[in-house]
C-alpha cells in the first residue's frame, strides 16, 4: 500500500469512496467530483492536506485535514479498512509538522459507527455544538436600560473581540478577525453592534445579526448536521452554513446579553422575520445557559478531538 498526496483527477475516486461507504448512513448527502474539485480550487492548501491510500494502482481510501485542525474520517472501501490507521497517522504527522496543536472531527451523532471508529483511533468527545431557534415574539423587548447605549464599533475597536476569541498579541488572529468582520461578503460591518456603558464609554458586550433573504431558514434545517453557522462567535475559521436570522453575542453579564438580544430582535422584526436563531459550543457554559433560557434547542453534533502536542 502507498499513501500519497492529491493529484488532479483524484476527485472521481474520492467521491466514489465517500458515497459507497457513507451512503448507508442516516441522512446521507452524496458528494460529487465537481464539488470536490471546486474545494481544491477555492483552497490552495487542500492539495497538500489530502492523502490517498493506493493498492495495486487503485485508490481505496482517503483522509483530509484543514489548517484549522479539522480532519475527515479516514474513508476506506470495504475490505480495505486496514488503510485507515496509516492514512490517519499520515494526516496527523503532516499536521504536527505544521505545528497544529489539535486534530478534531465533527460528524452527526447518529453516525455511531464513524464515531466509534474515531474513538478507536484515540479521538475523544471534547464538546457539542448546539443549535437554537425561537420565535421573535417570545423574546422580551424591554427598552434599553439607562446607562447603556448601542453603537456600530469602529474597525480599530477589536480588543473586546480579541480578548474573547483569541490571543490579542497574535497578529494572525487580529488580521483574520479584522477581515472576517469588516470584509465579509455575506454581511455588512453594520451587522455588528456593541453595548457601551455610558459612564466610561466602555464596550461591555458585542452582538452580530446575519440577515439576508436567500439564506437558509433555520426552522427548516436539519439541525443535527455538523454545520457551523455563519455569525456564531468563535467559529470564524470554519466552513459555514449561511442561516437567515442568526444572532450571536459576547458579554460578561446576563443583563448585557439580554439587552443585546432584545436589540437584535427589534432589528430583525423590522426585516419581517418571525424567528431568530443561534449556535453555541457546550464549553461556553454561561452563553449556553442564557440561550437555554431564551431559545429552544433544535439539535446538536459532537466534536471529537485529539491533542497533537
Amino acid at each position: 500500500m502507498v499513501i500519497r498526496q492529491y493529484q488532479p483527477g483524484d476527485e472521481e475516486a474520492q467521491a466514489r469512496i465517500y458515497n459507497d461507504v457513507a451512503g448507508r448512513l442516516p441522512n446521507f448527502k452524496p458528494a460529487t467530483a465537481a464539488e470536490i474539485a471546486r474545494r481544491h480550487q477555492v483552497s490552495g492548501s487542500l492539495a497538500t492536506s489530502t492523502f490517498y491510500a493506493v493498492e495495486a494502482g487503485e485508490i481505496v481510501g482517503y483522509a483530509v485535514f484543514d489548517l484549522n485542525g479539522r480532519i475527515s474520517y479516514p474513508w476506506c472501501l470495504p475490505g480495505h479498512e486496514s488503510a485507515q490507521r496509516p492514512l490517519l497517522e499520515t494526516v496527523l504527522g503532516a499536521m504536527k509538522g505544521l505545528g497544529l496543536p489539535t486534530a478534531w472531527a465533527a460528524y452527526r451523532a447518529d453516525w455511531t459507527g464513524v464515531l466509534d471508529d474515531l474513538h478507536e483511533l484515540d479521538f475523544r468527545e471534547s464538546r457539542q455544538m448546539i443549535n437554537y431557534v425561537t420565535e421573535l415574539s417570545s423574546i422580551p423587548h424591554e427598552s434599553l436600560p439607562a446607562g447603556f447605549s448601542f453603537a456600530t464599533p469602529r474597525r480599530d475597536e477589536l480588543e473586546p473581540l480579541l480578548r474573547r476569541l483569541g490571543d490579542p498579541d497574535f497578529v494572525e488572529n487580529r488580521e483574520s478577525l479584522d477581515r472576517f468582520y469588516w470584509e465579509n461578503p455575506y454581511f455588512s460591518s453594520e451587522s455588528l453592534f456593541v453595548a457601551r456603558r455610558e459612564t466610561d464609554s466602555q464596550i461591555v458586550g458585542i452582538a452580530l445579526i446575519v440577515q439576508r433573504d436567500g439564506f437558509a431558514d433555520p426552522t427548516k434545517l436539519d439541525s443535527a448536521m455538523p454545520c457551523f453557522r455563519l455569525g456564531a462567535f468563535g467559529g470564524e475559521r470554519e466552513r459555514h452554513k449561511r442561516v437567515n436570522g442568526m444572532f450571536s453575542c459576547l458579554a460578561d453579564s446576563p443583563e448585557v446579553r439580554s439587552i443585546l438580544l432584545a436589540e437584535a430582535a427589534r432589528r430583525l422584526e423590522k426585516t419581517g422575520l418571525g424567528y431568530i436563531a443561534t449556535q453555541a459550543s457546550s464549553d461556553q457554559t454561561d452563553l449556553v445557559n442564557f440561550y437555554d433560557r431564551m431559545f429552544r434547542r433544535q439539535g446538536s453534533f459532537p466534536i471529537l478531538s485529539q491533542s497533537l502536542a
